[in-house]
């Protein structure tokens, strides 16, 4: 990912939130207050995945989206777009559940 495209964002932290998914696999957290996206990165291996965060978890998103957002620029605000596509794991998660 181009550092110009990560550094675009306005982290809420500058070190971010240490979370784990998983047991044993400690993740920073990170969330840009001007667009309202989040992401996690894995300090071992540097890969980064934008993410929805639940009340109780985690969502990766899907792979189209989670290229988009990393691979772009800090869009300033948040989109209409990303509000959809979180409402629509919202109506995904209940209508699962």
């Amino acid at each position: 990912m181009d550092r110009d495209v990560w550094n675009s964002h306005r982290w809420a932290s500058a070190r971010g939130r240490q979370v784990e998914i998983e047991p044993g696999n400690p993740l920073v957290q990170r969330h840009c207050t001007r667009c309202a996206r989040d992401f996690v990165e894995d300090p071992s291996s540097g890969e980064r995945h934008a993410v929805y965060i639940s009340v109780f978890s985690f969502r990766m998103l899907p792979d189209q989206i989670n290229q988009q957002w990393l691979a772009e620029m800090c869009p300033g605000a948040p989109l209409p777009l990303d509000m959809e596509v979180r409402g629509k794991l919202i109506e995904h998660r209940i209508v699962k559940s």
